[in-house]
Formats: structure tokens, sequence, C-alpha cells
């Protein structure tokens, strides 16, 4: 948990200073490309995101064995 706990908090820290260095506008662009993508093509989205699924729940289903 420990673990954990560092690497996202090492995560905020790196995009805290990213946004610093080159702004909140740039590093944005990348949600709302995310965001016109799902609106444009549902079906190839819903297709990335049960596939996202999948890969979590076999990764659950790994650290209990």
């Amino acid at each position: 948990m420990a673990a954990r706990l560092w690497f996202i908090g090492s995560l905020l820290v790196a995009l805290g200073i990213a946004a610093r260095l080159i702004g909140w506008d740039t590093l944005l662009w990348i949600p709302r490309a995310f965001m016109d993508f799902i609106y444009e093509d549902p079906a190839t989205s819903g297709i990335i995101t049960l596939g996202i699924l999948l890969m979590a729940v076999a990764q659950l289903i790994r650290r209990r064995d």
C-alpha cells in the first residue's frame, strides 16, 4: 500500500511540475481529445473500455492466486 501511495504522490508531483512548465491548457488537450473520440466513435471506445476492464479483472484474479 505504501508503494502505491508513493507512486501516486510522485505522479501528482510530476503532473504539477508539467502543468507549471507547459501550462494546464496544453496538458488538458489530451482528455479533451479522448472525450471527442468517445463521442465520435462510441463503439470503438466501448470495445477499448471493455478490454481495459477485462485486463483489470485478470490482474485481480492473478493477485489472489
